[in-house]
């Protein structure tokens, strides 16, 4: 079966209209009409005709874009991204002497890739078929989104412990709040990415080029506010432990500006420079992009201040316990231990990204493994230690059980006690009654008994 250029679908489509007016379009034929058009529009501005040259027309094969490419030429275009095969493996395409794609797009190289037919090429150039590297590339998958449901989950509960026990109420857990809520809207992008391929469906948010490209902005927004929240707990923990001149109350207003504001500028920056440069569906390997500085050189600077901040901390940290004449070791150990807690909790695991070898090999599976652990984990750490790990926390949810325990208790002791008084409340008018006390205790009921 041969694809239709662009040219020869416009012309089906216009033939459709005049010959089968009364017949109702499908969405499905809508949508192809729109794919189409949309090819036609990367294509013009990435490729340069030569007036002499015979060219195949653009063509969107429901899965991607091909453009214009000239008569008797093979050509080539990457795998879809969410397979995330290494740049060597392709889907191959044919344009024929006489101006028209002689085939249907053949990835096969992909669908060999996902069976675990291809890895990265050795020092003599040639592919070397490994099957374990496609399989833990899937795994890997599965890891990130089952621990990214983890993590969310973990931060649902901790904002709802957060927001529920008022005795809780104080600057550096308004600021937990906010640096949980924006890991919150960081998994909930990075699960609605990901569940159309782990579960097998149809990757619907990339049919529609600017929804994809929206959702890249979110997650580039959303990672980026994780990272300067992150900052703002370190410049309020640096503030309170080593700069006891400041306030103990928080400026929220230039903290939301630093975790929500500078963000959105940032993004909104690096959204209008690739929207100006690549003109790329859905921004397809936008990682690669020199854009992509504008996000990682924030993220680098923030981190680099924060790494500051540990390290005064420690410094004062172990000023102060050798000022109680602490013992070394146990010095040590405490500095140590402070360091491990605060390094997750101010975002320093994230500078893993500047170890990245890259080389194909196995220290580049090492470091993909340890990157998706430690990004999937965030959340259920921050929780842990924010959260389920407090004393404050604990002992606030301790005393609701405890109250909730007495309350019980006493509803429980009311009821018994009602029952009971009610029983010995009648045996004790009957007994009165037999004796005739209650008949001359009860005047109107004596004469109402007379009456009768």
């Amino acid at each position: 079966m041969t694809a239709l250029t662009t040219t020869e679908a416009y012309r089906a489509e216009a033939s459709d209209q005049n010959t089968t007016s009364d017949q109702n379009t499908t969405s499905s034929d809508i949508w192809n009409i729109y794919l189409q058009q949309e090819c036609q529009f990367y294509s013009n501005y990435s490729v340069t005709r030569d007036a002499n040259e015979t060219y195949c027309e653009p063509h969107h094969d429901s899965v991607h874009c091909w453009y214009a490419a000239k008569a008797n030429t093979t050509v080539t275009a990457p795998c879809p991204a969410a397979i995330q095969a290494p740049d060597h493996v392709v889907a191959v395409r044919f344009c024929g002497a006489d101006g028209y794609w002689k085939n249907i797009t053949d990835y096969q190289q992909c669908i060999d890739f996902l069976d675990g037919k291809y890895l990265p090429k050795d020092d003599t150039n040639t592919i070397v078929p490994t099957p374990e590297h496609s399989r833990t590339l899937l795994i890997m998958r599965d890891i990130y989104f089952g621990c990214s449901l983890v993590s969310l989950f973990f931060l649902c509960i901790t904002l709802f412990v957060f927001c529920y026990f008022r005795s809780l109420h104080c600057s550096r857990v308004t600021i937990h709040k906010h640096l949980v809520v924006s890991f919150i809207l960081r998994f909930v992008i990075i699960v609605f990415l990901f569940e159309p391929l782990v579960f097998g469906h149809d990757v619907y948010y990339t049919r529609v080029d600017w929804f994809c490209k929206l959702i890249i902005v979110l997650s580039q927004y959303t990672m980026v506010s994780n990272i300067f929240w992150m900052f703002v707990e370190g410049l309020f923990l640096h503030n309170s432990i080593v700069v006891t001149v400041f306030s103990t109350d928080a400026p929220f207003k230039i903290f939301c500006a630093i975790g929500w504001g500078l963000p959105a500028i940032i993004a909104i920056s690096w959204a209008v420079a690739m929207h100006l440069s690549v003109f790329t569906p859905c921004w397809q390997h936008n990682s690669e992009s020199r854009y992509s500085y504008i996000v990682s050189g924030s993220i680098l600077l923030a981190l680099a201040v924060n790494l500051f901040f540990l390290i005064n901390i420690i410094r004062v940290l172990v000023t102060k316990l050798r000022a109680h004449n602490t013992h070394e070791s146990s010095r040590i150990k405490k500095a140590i231990r402070a360091t491990v807690i605060l390094m997750p909790l101010l975002g320093l695991t994230n500078l893993i990204m500047l170890f990245n070898p890259n080389d194909g090999g196995s220290y580049a599976s090492v470091y993909q493994v340890t990157n998706i652990v430690l990004h999937s984990n965030q959340g259920i750490l921050i929780s842990i230690f924010y959260c389920f790990l407090n004393g404050e926390v604990r002992r606030v949810i301790r005393q609701k059980y405890r109250r909730i325990k007495i309350q019980r208790i006493l509803k429980n002791n009311s009821r018994r006690y009602s029952r009971t008084s009610s029983c010995v409340l009648s045996q004790t008018e009957m007994k009165l009654m037999s004796s005739g006390y209650f008949i001359v205790a009860n005047p109107s009921f004596s004469d109402g008994l007379r009456r009768m």
